[in-house]
């Protein structure tokens, strides 16, 4: 029995086989960046009060101290009800070859625990159908279909958290934030950035992946702890070179609330970018 059947059936996202236990939840106001990307969420841009010279740079045990305050606000906000949305993925390739591939986002809350799936829209050849599980204090749990209708599911794990979401550039490990249950995190220091206030969070890995990300910094916005979002992230590999930057592009007002619209993900070393757009809904 799969992740998606467990919780169609028991109305949980739990299964003794995988350990899972809680409620983890993510606004993925940025990468799903669990997400109540996927259902975009709204993004509440606070106004910084002008300073004439940036903060200092945190002392490091400090800087720690306030990474794992802001880590709990992230993986404390989920979501209360169940949504769908519906969105396009615009993949240009390394050689700039343009691909555009319909998507539906489905968001599912329990009492104990929240799941998203991203599902492609058509049954093409990287047709596929990724759930991630967010439990609470630790990693993630990861399940992918491909075909998207396939009978049973196969759980990711390791390099296997690099696998592409339908060929484009957002990695299974992108759209789970990963990143932020890595054992090594800090906050460097404060400063603007797309005129948000920030926290600039250092995530390292020191186990990385071969291929995959050993160090991330991501500028984390706060209007409060309950609105607490990811508005810039750059990706490093193994050699400390730049391989990813990620950044939510476009924003909406609806009904008086600013919904993202598209978010953005680019391969430095590829060349590749995608964009992920999602249809913006009226309560």
């Amino acid at each position: 029995m799969g992740l998606r059947q467990i919780c169609a059936t028991r109305g949980s996202v739990l299964n003794s086989e995988f350990g899972l236990r809680s409620s983890f939840a993510l606004r993925l106001s940025i990468f799903g960046l669990g997400l109540a990307i996927c259902l975009a969420p709204t993004l509440v841009y606070a106004q910084a009060q002008t300073e004439l010279k940036p903060p200092p740079p945190l002392p490091p045990e400090e800087g720690r101290k306030v990474a794992k305050q802001l880590i709990a606000n992230l993986l404390t906000q989920k979501p209360t009800a169940n949504a769908t949305n519906t969105g396009f993925l615009i993949i240009r390739d390394k050689k700039r070859q343009l691909r555009q591939v319909p998507v539906q986002i489905e968001v599912v809350a329990t009492a104990t625990n929240f799941l998203s799936v991203y599902r492609t829209a058509d049954g093409g050849p990287e047709g596929m159908e990724l759930t991630v599980v967010h439990p609470d204090d630790r990693p993630n749990a990861y399940e992918v279909r491909q075909p998207p209708d396939a009978a049973q599911g196969k759980r990711l794990a390791g390099a296997q958290l690099l696998t592409p979401f339908a060929g484009s550039d957002f990695w299974a490990t992108d759209l789970g934030l990963e990143f932020l249950h890595w054992p090594q995190q800090r906050v460097m220091k404060k400063e603007m950035r797309h005129s948000v206030f920030c926290d600039v969070l250092e995530s390292i890995d020191p186990q990385p992946l071969p291929g995959g990300y050993a160090r991330v910094v991501s500028w984390i916005g706060a209007n409060h702890p309950d609105e607490t979002v990811v508005v810039h992230a750059d990706a490093y590999d193994a050699r400390g070179k730049l391989l990813k930057e990620f950044d939510p592009k476009k924003l909406e007002k609806v009904n008086g609330a600013w919904q993202l619209q598209e978010m953005e993900m680019r391969n430095i070393q590829t060349g590749s970018k995608t964009a992920f757009q999602f249809k913006l809904t009226e309560e």
